[in-house]
């Protein structure tokens, strides 16, 4: 019987909580974020931050939107504790383009942020490993008995 103001007990009480999410994890996912909405707002007032007077700017942009949108869902994918290598490089991708900008406060605030974030997601490694492994045992649901390389599905 359950009592109010009281919880029922869990199905099963072995079930793992997540490792915890460390703050600097947390704000390498913001500045993918952030710096995602910054040069997509960059972008569509005009005011190119990459770009500066290249000639060539249609291919430019549209891969500086690319990017840009990529670094919002790598954002989101860093903090769920997903997509290491790719954020990984998308850090460097960024420090390295942030350069030729280097005129300007902000550009500069921006590329040296992704310089930490990719030394931060280097030395984070284990954690997105726990949390892979967290995902994989939670995922990984049998019946007694059964052949551990089958799951329900």
């Amino acid at each position: 019987m359950i009592r109010p103001g009281s919880r029922p007990p869990l199905a099963s009480p072995d079930i793992r909580r997540p490792p915890p999410r460390p703050a600097l994890i947390v704000a390498v996912a913001g500045l993918f974020v952030l710096g995602g909405l910054f040069g997509t707002s960059q972008l569509l007032v005009g005011d190119f931050v990459v770009t500066g007077s290249l000639p060539a700017k249609g291919p430019i942009l549209g891969v500086a939107a690319l990017l840009y949108a990529g670094s919002i869902i790598l954002g989101v994918l860093t903090w769920m504790g997903r997509g290491w290598l790719p954020a990984l490089n998308l850090a460097v991708l960024f420090a390295i383009a942030y350069l030729p900008a280097s005129g300007r406060p902000v550009v500069v605030g921006l590329g040296l942020g992704h310089v930490a974030a990719a030394i931060v997601l280097v030395r984070a490694r284990s954690w997105f490993a726990a949390m892979s492994a967290w995902r994989a045992d939670r995922s990984d649901v049998r019946e007694p008995g059964q052949d551990p390389g089958s799951t329900i599905s």
